[in-house]
């Protein structure tokens, strides 16, 4: 029963993806946000109660909670979820890795005693993150319209789509009697509060906490659908078609050098022509011929 209820929802938010169009994004674009008045609303009730009821409760817990234990609680939860990890590495066509985190979740669940320790990392087995939204994401299908929602948080169409796939790949979906599977997911989530204690006041001390939270939500969403490497949206202008060379190229100060070029020229060519006008100097055999006849005047004149 519960499987079919998951698949008919899944099935319904995946027709309003595909309906939505398929779309790529790169990190900075801007967030569609349609229903912000409705979204600032849910976000003041989940503030009020994790201000209220979880934060205190994940304070508590880390209070009185020894550190190994915590660390244990949060390698089982961490173990469980490989599974949904390894799953959609196979659908993302990430064989290697899917292979590497097959590998973690064997070793920690059998040496590492059900994942309550990690013993794969030291061995060269990371952590990853993968989910079904972010598979759907590298199928090219849009990420859809930002919403907050009740008691879980920050979401988008598309990661929500995914969450109902992940929650029937999760182990914890069918656990019985009905209070041990609530037990488990309630645990986890006060796990995932504890270990964002330390970020609270990032948010706590922005300008608008909404805005911050949705944008940082978002880009971290895109992040991980395409491993940091976005596809390219727009052509970015080559340098041939660079309208600053355009400017330069029609620089009206270059424009009158040019100019004072040509006037340099054009001087050095009438000074030539000055010259060539110009009647030319007696040759040297008539200068000797001149200084003879000066001379025999001037014997005369003594006579």
């Amino acid at each position: 029963m519960h499987s079919i209820r998951y698949t008919m929802r899944f099935a319904t938010l995946l027709c309003l993806l595909f309906l939505s169009g398929c779309a790529t994004y790169s990190a900075n674009h801007p967030v569609s946000d349609p229903w912000e008045n409705y979204n600032r609303a849910i976000y003041k009730f989940n503030d009020a109660l994790d201000r209220y009821a979880v934060k205190p409760a994940a304070k508590g817990y880390r209070f009185i909670t020894p550190q190994f234990v915590e660390t244990g609680v949060h390698n089982f939860f961490s173990n469980i979820d490989d599974i949904t990890v390894t799953i959609n590495d196979l659908l993302q066509g990430k064989f290697a890795q899917a292979a590497q985190d097959a590998w973690r979740f064997l070793l920690n669940t059998t040496v590492g005693i059900g994942g309550l320790f990690d013993v794969a990392t030291p061995l060269g087995l990371p952590k990853h993150n993968e989910d079904f939204g972010q598979t759907l994401g590298k199928w090219g299908v849009a990420e859809g319209p930002y919403f907050m929602l009740p008691f879980l948080g920050p979401s988008t169409l598309r990661s929500a789509g995914g969450s109902i796939v992940d929650r029937a790949t999760d182990p914890k979906t069918y656990v019985t009697p009905e209070w041990a599977r609530y037990s488990l997911i309630g645990g986890d989530l006060l796990d995932t509060r504890v270990q964002l204690l330390e970020s609270s006041g990032l948010l706590d001390s922005a300008f608008d906490p909404y805005t911050f939270l949705r944008n940082a939500y978002v880009i971290n969403r895109r992040q991980l659908a395409y491993d940091n490497v976005f596809p390219e949206t727009t052509d970015a202008p080559s340098d041939a078609d660079d309208p600053l060379d355009t400017l330069d190229d029609s620089d009206p100060l270059d424009a009158l050098d040019a100019l004072d070029s040509e006037a340099d020229e054009l001087d050095a060519l009438d000074a030539l022509d000055a010259l060539d006008d110009a009647p030319a100097a007696p040759a040297a055999d008539e200068l000797d011929e001149l200084d003879a006849l000066d001379l025999l005047d001037l014997e005369q004149a003594n006579d």
